[in-house]
């Protein structure tokens, strides 16, 4: 995961100022001395530049600071709880280390609402929080009574793990500006520890990167060259230094217990310090903007036009989706959707949401039952000619399978699909399981995957995907892949495959045109488009139309005759929704349309249906995005041009 693209691309857009022209590295009261506790802490900066910060006036609050200096109560936090490190998410939502509740609370900065975001009873505190670009939290967990420490990792569920122990005074805590590394410094034993931060999260490779012969720590933050500014608890300074360890600077200011910082201002480039001994805020210029300042700033700026009048919501929380858009007959609209905030790594099902105009989601029912310890994940949905809302679902077992050893978590065995269906737009289901069959054990199961269509035959069609097996008595590692023509002449019971349309395809989405034919956008590396004139019994490759990792896709036929492909970027510095449109049946297409935005590759999977007053109703989901930094269904609503 690399943030600095995106950064790269909101530091061109922030004020010229001249480094030489003002004076970097020297402090100045920001507010009187005395109006916070003993215990002040923090701090974090909003959107427009308030300083917020923990303990004002007494214990338990959190005070708001304007950029000149003005500061009131902003909230008080529930009783029994005490703020600490807090931190800003995506959405300009506030993480508050709660160390005498052991929560890490979450404040809306826009209502002053204050949650339990996370609870765990076995921290000592919480003392300090780190989060990363896809909203993963770190919190620093030190028991002080017996010098020790360890770290804990909360996902975007509210999860707790506990991922080192047996350290010091665990204090301050920060990500790099790349997302690979975290770095923990200890109080008593005045070390700074670096670890690796791996794929899923966890911590590796601790090492110890500085040493200091005297006085404590406390609060840390990054740049976004890397360099960290580290609280001197009892000298009365803030120090710079080098992710290797050397020192490059050290700040008074003007106090001897400085507890916290965080980087604020128009440009990112001023520093402000929590400092416990005067019971004040100060402040003071440096020459790099933070890391945390710079990760929420703005959405990446990637190239695309954007469409005129485009909104986005958060349609559904906690969520991976890879939603599924279906247009009723009344004019709703309906979103299949896989109901977990991850990649089939545990128990969940698909649910059916419903929205009128898009803007506004509720959940009408859980779409499939699974059985114990297995998933339901991978689905097709769309309308039978009789009205009826049908889904093909498939997903995968935990159970070990007696022809191969145990594989990794939810990946023993592909499920055959089940056949979905309901009368009443989605809130009532009932199951049907008559399926074609993997042939042999060399293919897996049939995967459901897109739209389902009526075609001028009558019947209705589909598409699904098979992996061929590496070694099916070894794993369920694949090789290679096929998309297939399904259809049905029974208005969805049951169904029965016609031909392969993309012979190293997988995710494949079909479309009827008025003359009879059926396109096709199936994915490999990148999307390809396929056409058939004779109701899916052979197919024709029209050319690719997206780039490498520009995937999966989605075709939309539009009121005006022209096609729409939506399709997910994982492109570093991309990452997101586009979309491109056709005048000639998919031969040639438009430059791309930014549709949305994601600040890592874990994105896409777009829907789109278009509305009777012509606007167009995009789905996609995202792990982190400007909107929200969890997992979740977004939606955008925009026009064509």
């Amino acid at each position: 995961m690399k943030a600095l693209p995106a950064i790269a691309a909101i530091l061109c857009q922030l004020p010229s100022v001249s480094l030489a022209a003002e004076q970097l590295f020297v402090a100045s009261p920001l507010t009187q001395e005395g109006q916070f506790t003993g215990g002040i802490e923090g701090p974090c900066v909003d959107s427009v530049g308030n300083v917020y910060a923990g303990n004002f006036k007494k214990e338990g609050t959190v005070g708001r600071t304007s950029p000149s200096g003005e500061v009131a109560l902003f909230v008080t936090l529930p009783t029994g709880s005490t703020g600490n490190g807090m931190r800003i998410g995506a959405l300009g939502e506030a993480y508050i280390a709660d160390y005498t509740g052991h929560n890490i609370l979450r404040l809306n900065l826009a209502t002053q609402e204050v949650t339990v975001f996370a609870h765990n009873a076995e921290m000592n505190q919480p003392n300090d929080i780190a989060i990363t670009r896809d909203g993963i939290l770190y919190a620093s967990d030190p028991n002080w009574k017996d010098s020790t420490g360890q770290i804990w990792r909360i996902d975007a569920a509210g999860k707790f793990t506990r991922v080192a122990e047996g350290m010091g005074t665990a204090n301050g805590i920060e990500v790099s500006p790349d997302g690979a590394h975290l770095y923990v410094n200890e109080s008593a034993q005045r070390k700074v520890w670096s670890f690796d931060i791996d794929t899923k999260g966890a911590l590796q490779n601790k090492r110890l990167i500085k040493e200091f012969p005297d006085h404590g720590f406390d609060g840390m933050r990054c740049d976004i060259d890397g360099n960290l500014y580290i609280t001197r608890h009892g000298k009365g300074t803030v120090v710079k230094m080098t992710p290797q360890g050397e020192v490059l600077q050290e700040i008074d200011v003007l106090g001897a217990s400085p507890s916290n910082l965080c980087f604020g201002g128009p440009d990112g480039r001023t520093i402000y310090v929590t400092e416990m001994e005067k019971r004040r805020l100060v402040q003071f210029r440096v020459d790099q903007p933070g890391r945390e300042f710079s990760l929420w700033k703005s959405a990446p700026q990637t190239g695309e036009v954007e469409p005129k009048n485009l909104q986005r919501f958060v349609a559904v929380k906690n969520v991976c989706a890879w939603p599924n858009l279906t247009l009723m007959p009344d004019g709703s609209i309906t979103a299949v959707l896989f109901n977990q905030p991850g990649h089939g790594t545990m128990q969940g099902d698909v649910d059916c949401y419903a929205s009128k105009d898009g803007t506004e989601w509720e959940k009408r029912a859980t779409v499939t039952q699974h059985e114990p310890n297995t998933i339901r994940m991978n689905h097709s949905a769309g309308l039978a000619k009789n009205g009826d809302l049908v889904v093909l679902c498939s997903g995968w077992t935990n159970e070990q399978q007696p022809d191969r050893p145990k594989q990794a978590d939810f990946r023993d065995d592909i499920l055959a699909p089940r056949v979905m269906r309901s009368s009443d737009g989605g809130r009532s289901w009932t199951k049907e399981t008559a399926f074609p069959l993997a042939e042999s054990a060399e293919w897996s199961q049939h995967i459901p995957f897109g739209d389902i269509w009526t075609g001028t035959d009558g019947a209705l069609h589909t598409s699904t995907y098979q992996g061929q097996f590496a070694d099916p008595k070894k794993g369920t590692k694949t090789k290679s892949w096929r998309s297939w023509s399904l259809r049905s002449d029974d208005d969805g019971h049951t169904w029965q495959t016609v031909s392969v349309i993309g012979p190293q395809h997988n995710e494949t989405d079909i479309l009827p045109q008025s003359d009879g034919s059926w396109l096709a956008a199936a994915r490999t590396d990148s999307m390809e488009i396929f056409r058939s004139t004779d109701d899916g019994k052979t197919w024709s490759s029209l050319g690719k139309p997206t780039a490498r990792n520009e995937i999966n896709g989605q075709l939309c036929q539009l009121k005006d005759g022209r096609l729409l492909l939506s399709y997910g970027v994982r492109i570093a510095g991309r990452h997101g929704v586009c979309a491109k449109f056709s005048e000639d049946g998919g031969k040639t297409w438009s430059e791309p349309l930014r549709i949305a935005h994601s600040f890592v590759g874990d994105c896409g999977y777009p829907s789109s249906v278009q509305r009777a007053d012509g606007k167009i109703v995009t789905a996609y989901y995202s792990k982190t995005a400007p909107e929200l930094n969890a997992y979740h269904m977004g939606v955008a609503i925009w026009s064509a041009p």
